[in-house]
């Protein structure tokens, strides 16, 4: 089993066609807050990859979870990181990606890490990985939120191409989240935000 990625929050590990995802100990919390902290986000992890695999939605499966030591088994999804074709093929994946956060959203599933890096291209089709900081919400806020950081993520890592890129996300949003009118108009007043604080 060999280490493959850290984030913030857990290490991941690859082991043949498994994915192991392992959320460390954090000593400078309560040992007992800790402990729950980790057991709850693995468990709300798999259960939102099971609720959307149940949709047939293109995510991992969830093999095994380990909750009370924040170890979560998953499916390997075969392929690269959209991260590294986007540049080149942003106009054969875009409105894919657009399509995909709208039904997330319909679903009342908030990502909450949504970059190219967390998106793998397998066989044509565009996965999303990586809900270690998902959760489940119809707030139209939240999904005005989700959006935001996924434009920041286009615009930083796809600089180049982000503009037309990024409109081509927000119309296929559009014409496939059932409260795209709402989220959209929220969007603007959460851009605009980040904007004025940019300024500060």
């Amino acid at each position: 089993m060999k280490q493959i990625a850290q984030g913030a929050e857990a290490k991941v590990y690859e082991n043949g066609d498994v994915i192991v995802k392992e959320r460390f100990v954090k000593t400078y919390r309560h040992s007992v807050i800790d402990s729950n902290l980790r057991k709850s986000r693995t468990k709300r992890e798999a259960k939102v990859l099971d609720r959307l695999k149940e949709k047939g939605f293109p995510v991992p499966k969830t093999l095994r979870v380990e909750g009370k030591d924040g170890i979560l088994h998953m499916e390997k999804i075969s392929g690269e990181k959209l991260r590294d074709v986007f540049d080149v093929e942003y106009s054969k994946y875009a409105s894919e990606v657009g399509k995909l956060v709208a039904r997330l959203h319909n679903e009342g599933i908030i990502h909450g890490d949504l970059t190219t890096s967390n998106m793998m291209v397998s066989e044509g089709e565009v996965f999303l990985i990586d809900f270690g900081l998902s959760f489940f919400s119809d707030k139209v806020e939240d999904k005005a939120v989700d959006l935001h950081l996924l434009r920041q993520a286009i615009e930083s890592k796809h600089h180049t191409v982000y503009e037309t890129a990024f409109a081509e996300v927000l119309k296929s949003y559009e014409e496939n989240c059932e409260n795209s009118k709402e989220v959209l108009k929220r969007f603007e007043i959460v851009e605009s935000r980040g904007r004025n604080k940019a300024k500060y």
